[in-house]
């Protein structure tokens, strides 16, 4: 796979032939500060991605947070391992529902190095058919999954050794770096006081110095890198 969008597209093909619709791949990084968003790959829609991160479920949510103490793929709704969900666990899994995404399926992912990640994906199936589904196919989802961790990880930059670090200036840092809190290019424009073109021109350097298609990709490889901490 030559870049991060080419990895995506195959591994929802490979998913959607294995019966499964959506997925989202997330790094577990067990210095994340409180605030710092976490580094998701996902084809959910926007409107649930933004209300999960709004509203810090990804702080809460305990497919992320006990997962990794897992080694074989599991259930969302059988996770909790015994113990009661807070409420406002049970307000994620209930709002999740809401939006199509209330059972999936999470597979631990141990790496190199000590690397974690979580995969979770979805199914029409229901409950039940989930189950049927993950008897039949349960290996190959696993194996998929770290096939596509290995791969993001070299995309992204996790895994390669001996690399030389990108070197930004402080401007283009500074508009990553607001990109990263979610402002678009005329709110980063107003905040540093320069105009919304000059943004776009940093913004653009930023890409081709890293190496990546657009701006979202910039700043998951700049986290992971130690380039910025938003």
């Amino acid at each position: 796979m030559e870049d991060v969008a080419s990895l995506e597209a195959a591994f929802s093909k490979a998913l959607w032939d294995l019966g499964f619709r959506e997925w989202a791949y997330q790094v577990i990084r067990t210095d994340a500060l409180p605030d710092e968003k976490p580094l998701i790959l996902t084809t959910f829609s926007d409107a649930w991605y933004n209300h999960y991160i709004d509203s810090g479920y990804h702080r809460v949510d305990p497919v992320i947070l006990n997962g990794p103490n897992q080694v074989a793929p599991f259930t969302w709704s059988a996770m909790s391992f015994g113990v009661d969900p807070s409420p406002e666990q049970r307000r994620l899994f209930a709002e999740a529902a809401e939006f199509g995404v209330g059972e999936g399926v999470g597979i631990p992912i141990h790496g190199a190095r000590g690397a974690l990640a979580m995969a979770s994906m979805v199914s029409d199936h229901g409950v039940e058919g989930l189950d049927r589904l993950m008897s039949t196919v349960g290996q190959d989802v696993h194996l998929l999954s770290l096939a596509f961790h290995n791969h993001a990880r070299e995309l992204l930059a996790l895994g390669r050794m001996g690399r030389t670090t990108v070197s930004l200036t402080p401007r283009e840092r500074e508009c990553l770096l607001w990109t990263a809190a979610g402002k678009s290019a005329w709110q980063t424009a107003q905040i540093l006081g320069i105009s919304y073109r000059t943004v776009y021109f940093h913004l653009a350097n930023v890409r081709s110095k890293m190496g990546v298609v657009n701006v979202y990709h910039a700043v998951m490889k700049a986290i992971m890198e130690g380039i910025i901490s938003p």
